[in-house]
């Protein structure tokens, strides 16, 4: 494969798949930072999306929402690619009330229209390396927003090993629009519930890190190994949740009250971005009043790299 353009690549290393081939040299014109090599010892390059067009194999586009916490409906215009770049965008149009896939429900109308990617049902992922170069849109036109990467499942798995429980088990990359310099690092956990606040439960594992500029294009990383989850930007590690850290040994502290595993069911991998509605926004995402329409996030790759250990499936 010549990397001297993009492309979504679906690859082991040397071996060529689909006309696809990765290297033994990562780096070939990948913008990173200083020192980027991409390989992680212990893990292998299974997924290297350059974006240079939409591969429905890989992704679908959500057509949900937030829960109650957003103030926009994803829609399909919500997602472009536009010279190798993804760009999810937020634009002040009405979406009328319609069924959402997704949420398997019916949804009412919305005044905004905003961007989800999410993995296909067939392309989940257990355990691994997750990262991607991303920017956040301008902090003079926008105030209030959420974009993210994150890790996501909610449902029963029969071949999970709980197989039998509803968890929702999420790890996330989020930057917000009230913090321009930082972004938040989360394990949310739960069990038999859609409703956020139950998961509080299992314990709040919310960090808030500085990591300067998000408005800049930054390389943002999670690594999911049984046991733990690290977090990485521009390489440097800037979080570590040990099982250790969550399972309540000696005693929990509120307002955890039970004990929380590392995640450890299959899942996809979602990138959305979207509003706060007013509710919420000067606690989380930022106040809208400076956002300018139409409003985006950008990546300009994205790649997954199986735990060698846990090898993934379906890939």
């Amino acid at each position: 494969m010549n990397f001297a353009f993009k492309t979504a690549c679906i690859a082991s290393v040397s071996i060529t798949l689909a006309s696809c081939s990765v290297t033994k040299d990562h780096t070939q014109n990948i913008d990173a930072y200083p020192d980027y090599t991409g390989h992680y010892p212990g893990f292998t390059l299974v997924l290297d999306e350059r974006f240079d067009e939409f591969n429905d194999r890989i992704w679908r586009k959500g057509d949900g929402a937030v829960g109650g916490e957003a103030f926009c409906r994803f829609q399909p215009q919500g997602v472009q690619i536009v010279d190798g770049i993804l760009e999810l965008v937020i634009r002040e149009e009405p979406v009328a009330d319609s069924y959402s896939f997704d949420h398997q429900q019916h949804k009412g109308p919305y005044d905004f229209s905003c961007g989800e990617l999410r993995t296909q049902e067939s392309k989940t992922i257990r355990y691994g390396r997750i990262e991607t170069r991303m920017k956040a849109p301008a902090r003079q036109q926008a105030s209030g927003y959420i974009s993210s990467l994150f890790t996501y499942t909610n449902d029963f798995d029969a071949d999970a090993p709980n197989a039998g429980k509803q968890e929702w088990e999420e790890i996330d990359i989020e930057l917000e629009g009230g913090r321009p310099d930082k972004f938040q690092a989360n394990l949310i956990y739960g069990r038999n519930t859609w409703e956020w606040w139950r998961t509080r439960e299992f314990g709040a594992w919310e960090d808030k890190i500085d990591v300067g500029p998000v408005d800049e294009w930054r390389v943002f990383a999670i690594e999911w190994v049984p046991g733990a989850i690290r977090w990485y930007v521009d390489g440097k590690l800037v979080k570590t949740l040990s099982q250790e850290d969550i399972d309540c040994q000696p005693e929990c502290v509120g307002p955890q009250k039970s004990p929380t595993p590392i995640p450890d069911n299959p899942t996809a991998v979602i990138m959305n971005f979207w509003i706060p509605n007013d509710v919420i926004q000067n606690e989380f995402g930022g106040n809208k009043r400076d956002n300018v329409y139409p409003m985006k996030t950008q990546y300009d790759w994205l790649r997954y790299y199986q735990l060698d250990s846990h090898p993934a499936s379906n890939w």
